[in-house]
């Protein structure tokens, strides 16, 4: 048993050393961060730019602003420009005397309230700007007068129901024990569900080609069956899944930490909220610890099966597309997840192998998972990922050294080569 265990360890000793080795690992590794980096920065500079084009052509401190109330509906003629400076509007007592200063230059902006604005609730506008501009908005002003006339014909009850500015208290109850809930609390429960599914997804983009390629390799480079003569096929795929797995742990730490940098400098510059709370509850962080590497076992011993049954890197690839949607399948169907919609489907995905992490990851969000489903769930993910490892070190010990383009199952009834090690 000790010589065995010394081959997988010699296994997962040398495919970690070889990927750390190689330049292609770390190039991976950090042009993620570097990218996303990027596209926050570029994204940062263009909304910033965006925000300041827009701003400078909804501004209106500057320019001489006329109005022509002919119903006389507004109760004042001045109002606060986006500088905070009180600006007033020149008055006019004809539609035309206002027009012809805007055609002359004379004034910037001139508003015209007709006598039928009770009915058909219309204003004109007339500008004549140096270059025109599509984002020019000259109605902040008029729209100011507007609804502070209006705020004083009716109560102010009245005002603070029609612009939806009501205060709401709300109190939520446990189903356990009745006690009162505090949704902030509700929500860093959350938190750890939506991290760990964060993170595993993260490893399904980043590693899913290269788990599914490991396996070929030794095929492609026929040295499959010089290395079944020395191990045992089962020592090289628990070799294989282990290393892999702890190569992913690798990679996933150095996108985190630039990560986590990018994310303290967002919420210092107020992209990223800064009043979210997440709540460290070592039973909950378990519980997502335990899950996520159950999952990202289970997700690379799939890979690994599809690497082992294929012939190329190119059959690989193609054939890893499926994997991935099987696991993000639950991603498609999100509201399955929110509250007793569909239990059936719900169960369905909880508990189907290739999906259940993810969509035990959703209920885990959604406060829909019990904890004896978690650990039916962990027990069903970890006994699928078991089987899945011995199926493939079965197929790989009749296919190491298949190079037809097609899978073999005839030769999967075969007996192995006799000088592979037992």
């Amino acid at each position: 048993m000790s010589t065995h265990k010394n081959k997988t360890l010699e296994v997962i000793r040398f495919e970690v050393t070889r990927s750390l080795k190689k330049p292609s690992f770390w190039l991976a590794a950090i042009m993620v961060p570097v990218l996303m980096a990027a596209y926050i920065l570029i994204a940062a500079m263009a909304g910033y730019s965006t925000e300041d084009s827009i701003t400078n052509s909804t501004d209106t401190s500057d320019l001489n602003l006329g109005v022509y109330d002919e119903p006389h509906y507004l109760a004042g003629t001045a109002f606060t420009n986006s500088k905070g400076n009180v600006q007033t509007i020149k008055t006019y007592s004809s539609k035309q005397q206002g027009i012809d200063d805007v055609k002359t230059q004379k004034l910037d902006v001139f508003y015209y309230i007709p006598t039928d604005f009770a009915t058909k609730n219309n204003i004109e506008v007339y500008t004549k700007p140096a270059v025109v501009n599509v984002l020019s908005n000259y109605t902040t002003p008029i729209n100011q007068l507007l609804t502070a006339t209006a705020a004083t014909k009716i109560s102010p009850t009245d005002l603070t129901v029609i612009t939806g500015k009501l205060n709401y208290t709300t109190t939520t109850f446990d189903t356990k024990d009745d006690h009162v809930v505090d949704p902030s609390e509700a929500i860093s429960q959350m938190a750890m569900p939506a991290i760990a599914l964060a993170i595993f997804y993260l490893l399904i983009i980043v590693l899913g080609n290269r788990l599914t390629a490991a396996m070929v390799e030794e095929k492609e480079n026929r040295i499959s069956e010089l290395i079944l003569t020395s191990i045992k096929p089962s020592n090289l795929i628990v070799g294989k899944i282990v290393s892999l797995m702890i190569l992913g742990i690798i990679q996933l730490i150095v996108l985190l930490i630039p990560m986590l940098i990018i994310y303290k400098v967002a919420l210092n510059m107020g992209v990223m909220p800064a009043n979210i709370h997440i709540n460290f509850e070592l039973t909950g962080i378990l519980q997502s610890l335990a899950l996520l590497i159950a999952s990202y076992f289970l997700f690379t011993a799939l890979c690994v099966l599809i690497g082992t049954i294929s012939p190329t890197a190119k059959d690989a690839n193609s054939y890893s597309a499926i994997i991935v949607i099987l696991v993000i399948l639950p991603i498609l169907f999100v509201n399955v997840f929110i509250g007793d919609n569909n239990v059936f489907l719900m169960h369905f995905f909880s508990f189907f192998p290739p999906s259940a992490p993810i969509a035990l990851m959703l209920r885990g969000i959604f406060g829909t998972l019990p904890t004896w489903e978690l650990f039916a769930g962990l027990a069903d993910i970890i006994v699928s990922g078991i089987l899945i490892t011995k199926l493939e070190t079965y197929i790989f010990c009749k296919n190491a050294i298949e190079f037809t383009p097609k899978f073999n199952f005839k030769k999967l009834l075969g007996e192995p080569r006799k000088s592979w090690k037992k």
